[in-house]
């Protein structure tokens, strides 16, 4: 039997994409070829259950397989079909930017927290998005904060053109301003003097020793420079605890994504540069401690 006739249909197609998957070790091999097949058709996942005797055109059945053959090489699905979903929004990703994770939620889940119990949604907040990437917490905090305005920026050209498409596409291109530059830096070149009620941010946090332990659709296909964090792994909080207090009103919010082990490192960073209170660490949804949140004095 050939390739093509094992594909020719929904059912036969899932069956082939889980078994050339498990062939090269992909980790939930089930999951990744119902992902792909549901993007490519624009199913949803029962549907391709329901739908398993339909026949697949020719050009979907190419398709497909152009799919399952880069899964196969460990490149992400995202970066595959494109696109991922992020509190709701559907956002762009290339291999310019990292791509979203639900723990990058919580870092917008505690920007709203803060807002809605000091009333910042009750006025025109600022809001600054540092290493924005895909723009993901910068679109989310647009989107869910109408009254706000959103200052995102990135060192990285290829990064912001995908950030802008994104806020376009989800409706807040308006609201939210992106400026390339290294954290702060294009506020102080283009001489903007912007306060801010929350900054955010999800910065490089991998240290050397672990990035060669990275998973290869990690290693091998995200950017590394927005995953490299310096030696150990804390250089952009140093930096970002250090120079926050310039871009913040007082009492305003500091809210960042940490990586595994580094909370207690972080939170001593801050307790030592003496011009933040309130200082938390709140946990993922794992357990792990995820979330630095403190308030400028």
């Amino acid at each position: 039997m050939s390739e093509e006739k094992k594909i020719s249909t929904v059912g036969e197609a899932l069956s082939w994409g889980v078994e050339r998957l498990s062939k090269h070790s992909i980790p939930d091999p089930a999951n990744e070829a119902e992902y792909l097949l549901t993007h490519l058709l624009n199913f949803k996942r029962h549907e391709l259950f329901l739908n398993s005797a339909r026949p697949l055109a020719p050009e979907e059945s190419l398709k497909f397989r152009g799919y399952i053959h880069r899964r196969s090489r460990r490149e992400p699905a995202q970066y595959i079909t494109g696109e991922v979903e992020f509190r709701d929004l559907k956002l762009k990703v290339t291999h310019a930017t990292l791509i979203p994770r639900p723990e990058t939620e919580l870092v917008v889940d505690e920007a709203l927290k803060a807002a809605f119990a000091h009333g910042l949604d009750k006025r025109m907040a600022t809001i600054i998005d540092l290493c924005t990437g895909s723009g993901c917490m910068a679109v989310a905090a647009a989107k869910e904060l109408p009254r706000a305005a959103v200052y995102a920026t990135d060192i990285s050209n290829e990064a912001l053109t995908v950030a802008e498409g994104n806020a376009l596409r989800n409706g807040v291109g308006g609201r939210v301003r992106f400026l390339k530059g290294d954290l702060f830096s294009p506020f102080m070149e283009a001489g903007m003097d912007v306060l801010a009620d929350i900054i955010l941010s999800n910065p490089p946090y991998v240290a050397k020793a672990d990035f060669e332990n990275l998973a290869p659709e990690v290693k091998d296909h995200e950017p590394a420079d927005a995953l490299y964090g310096g030696i150990d792994g804390l250089n952009f909080y140093r930096r970002i605890i250090r120079g926050a207090p310039d871009y913040l009103l007082p009492g305003g919010f500091l809210i960042m994504e940490l990586g595994w082990g580094q909370s207690e490192q972080v939170k001593r960073l801050a307790e030592e540069d003496g011009s933040y209170r309130d200082i938390e660490i709140k946990k993922d949804y794992s357990g792990i401690d995820r979330i630095f949140v403190a308030r400028l004095k």
